[in-house]
């Protein structure tokens, strides 16, 4: 190439690296951004808005908005797959995609949805109602973290480790009556959020803190079927101020349809 054809292709190679910053709009909030944005999503769960949570989400998602695999995207792993019960992301006038490169406290405000209908199962009114009247279960004090992995793990999940709970004083096994079997409980998931709650940088209530920093990394377990696009502010405006159907017209699921093994956490 000659010299001048190089000089003048440097404004063009200008332009694509930025392109790429618009193109990957990932987020990688610290924990207490995370637990700000869920101080501030307005019909969540009150029980929910705990660093222990902005710890699970942390894990969930390797602490990037952008992550994502075949069923869930997000910083909360939203599951999204309507086939499975998933939450369907029209009614908020956004495409996965979309929802994937949304800001973080859009993708909190629409994760709240799937979170408040785990928080309808009859293992976390248990727990939280021993939770807020400080009672323990058979014993085991009940804790943020449980709380948190009651909500991620779904209904199935956190019945069958409540029920244990009641009964023996242990968590038992995971279990989600569909032939999913080991890994984590809520006993051990939630202990793990807490332990991490504890020595990360993070308080419960909203803290004062700057603005969220942006990266252009590569989506985690990118769906390679639907590919990414840069968020779209409109509809992403539109989905935070637009208010959100009511829970009961959607199924409880799970937000993630792994199975968490201890290395994940």
């Amino acid at each position: 190439m000659k010299p001048w054809r190089s000089i003048w292709a440097l404004p063009y190679l200008f332009i694509v690296l930025v392109a790429c910053g618009m193109a990957w709009a990932c987020q990688t909030p610290s924990p207490q951004q995370i637990e700000n944005a869920l101080q501030a999503s307005p019909n969540l769960n009150s029980a929910l808005k705990s660093c222990s949570m902005a710890a699970m989400l942390t894990k969930e998602s390797g602490g990037n908005t952008c992550a994502a695999n075949s069923c869930c995207v997000g910083i909360g792993q939203l599951n999204v797959n309507t086939s499975a019960g998933g939450l369907d992301l029209s009614q908020y006038g956004m495409t996965r995609s979309q929802y994937q490169n949304a800001d973080l406290q859009t993708q909190i405000n629409i994760w709240s949805v799937q979170a408040n209908m785990n928080t309808q199962s009859s293992g976390y009114q248990t727990l939280n109602n021993a939770y807020q009247n400080g009672q323990p279960l058979d014993g085991t004090p009940v804790t943020p973290g449980m709380l948190a992995a009651c909500e991620q793990f779904g209904a199935a999940v956190c019945n069958h480790n409540v029920s244990s709970l009641q009964s023996t004083g242990g968590c038992g096994s995971y279990t989600d009556g569909n032939g999913h079997t080991g890994g984590q409980t809520i006993c051990s998931w939630g202990a793990t959020a807490d332990r991490q709650a504890a020595n990360q940088n993070c308080a419960n209530g909203t803290q004062t803190m700057p603005t969220q920093p942006i990266s252009c990394p590569s989506p985690i377990q990118q769906d390679t079927g639907t590919p990414a696009i840069a968020s779209n502010p409109t509809s992403g405006a539109t989905a935070a101020a637009s208010p959100l159907p009511s829970t009961a017209s959607q199924p409880a699921v799970a937000s993630t349809d792994v199975v968490v093994s201890g290395a994940q956490i």
